[in-house]
């Protein structure tokens, strides 16, 4: 099978940024969180193009020294937790299917975290936005993953984010596997739901059979 898997939420879990905002870069997280937002999201989006950048709009806009910044994105974008059962669970199903993790992310922080936990080598391809300059939903990340996609053969994508991530899926001919939340529940019913991505080899067995 082709599996699609959503990075953050699903591979990996990022902390709250709030508390690392007003401990790293001195801000205000009630009023000033935009601020610390903006760069990461010009990022992600395509609209800068280096770390470096990036680390000079957070200082610009926050006010933050040089050294703060660099720590605020080592600690918030490249120190997230990849837990062990996640990293077995990839390795396995990479042995029999074709593996690409898709994120509205910053392709570079991508690579770097998931070299650093050990499984980069089991995803096929990387679908990342700040790369093809488009964050989901927009349908050029699914055209991307779909383009190596046997077509007689099933595509499933596994994400937390009904509305933002697995409705488009669904839209272009993907299976929808919905990692609950609480006090979330989706715009319409996905076809499976699991508690998290160790529920998916379950359900990548039931599709196949």
């Amino acid at each position: 099978m082709h599996l699609v898997v959503d990075y953050g939420g699903v591979v990996v879990h990022h902390d709250d940024p709030h508390e690392q905002a007003a401990q790293i870069l001195g801000v205000d997280p009630e009023t000033e969180m935009r601020r610390v937002a903006l760069p990461y999201f010009a990022y992600q989006r395509g609209f800068l193009q280096s770390t470096a950048e990036y680390l000079d709009l957070l200082e610009t806009v926050t006010g933050a020294s040089p050294a703060a910044c660099r720590e605020y994105l080592d600690e918030r974008w490249l120190d997230p937790e990849l837990p062990d059962v996640h990293a077995d669970v990839l390795r396995d199903l990479a042995a029999d299917h074709t593996l690409l993790l898709f994120g509205n992310a910053v392709q570079p922080w991508v690579e770097t975290v998931l070299t650093d936990h050990g499984v980069r080598e089991w995803f096929d391809e990387l679908v990342v936005s700040s790369a093809i300059q488009r964050a989901k939903p927009h349908p050029r990340g699914y055209v991307a993953c779909l383009s190596e996609a046997d077509t007689d053969r099933p595509v499933a994508m596994i994400s937390d984010e009904y509305d933002e991530d697995l409705l488009m899926a669904e839209t272009v001919g993907m299976r929808s596997v919905w990692v609950e939340r609480d006090g979330v529940e989706p715009f319409r019913e996905p076809d499976y739901r699991v508690d998290g991505l160790a529920g998916f080899p379950a359900v990548v067995a039931e599709m196949t059979e």
